[in-house]
C-alpha cells in the first residue's frame, strides 16, 4: 500500500503520517528528511525539488515492490506529482490513498512561529513560504481522504485507519 500525505506547510502531515505509521505498520519518507539528507544547504530550485520527488519515488518504488507499507509525506503541491505517485502503486498492484491535510490558517500561523524557534526541525518553511505554496497548490480533483488537523488529530488518524483499512 503507499499513502500519499499532501498540504501545506504546518498543516500536520509529518504528525498525521508518524501515527498512520504506528497504527498500520507502513515505513515514512518525508521529503524535508530526504532533502536535508542529500543537500546540505537547499536552495529550493525546480531542479533540486525534482531530484528529491525522484529520490522520494525510487525509495517508494524499491520499497513497495517489497511489500512494505509507504507513507510518502510532503507538499506535493502540483497535481503531476500526486498522479506520479498514484501510478507507482497501480504499476505494482498495491492500493493508493491520497490523505489531504487541511488546519484553520490561524493555527497555521502559530504552527510555523513556534516551528521557527525550533532549530531541529527538518523544514524550513515560514510564513512566505506558507503564503507561497498555498499560491501554487493545483486542487485536487480525485476523490482523496482529508483531515483536518486543527483540532483533534488522534480522533482524526483513527478515521483515516478505519478508512484506509475497509
Amino acid at each position: 500500500m503507499l499513502i500519499l500525505i499532501c498540504g501545506l506547510p504546518a498543516t500536520g502531515k509529518s504528525t498525521v503520517a508518524r501515527r498512520l505509521s504506528k497504527a498500520l505498520g507502513a515505513e515514512v519518507l518525508r521529503t524535508d528528511i530526504v532533502r536535508r539528507e542529500i543537500i546540505d544547504a537547499p536552495s529550493y530550485t525546480e531542479e533540486e525539488k525534482a531530484l528529491i520527488y525522484r529520490v522520494v519515488f525510487l525509495m517508494a518504488r524499491y520499497l513497495i515492490k517489497n511489500d512494505v507499507n509507504v507513507i510518502i509525506d510532503g507538499t506535493f503541491y502540483r497535481d503531476s506529482l500526486r498522479k506520479q505517485a498514484q501510478e507507482i502503486a497501480g504499476k505494482q498492484g498495491k492500493r493508493f490513498f491520497l490523505v489531504e491535510t487541511r488546519c484553520p490558517e490561524d493555527i497555521v500561523l502559530k504552527r510555523l512561529e513556534k516551528r521557527k524557534k525550533n532549530l531541529r526541525s527538518p523544514s524550513d518553511a515560514d510564513v512566505d513560504v506558507y503564503y507561497k505554496i498555498k499560491g501554487l497548490f493545483e486542487p485536487i480533483e480525485e476523490d482523496h481522504l482529508i483531515i483536518d488537523t486543527g483540532w483533534n488529530i488522534k480522533e482524526g488518524v483513527k478515521e483515516l485507519v478505519k478508512k484506509i483499512k475497509a
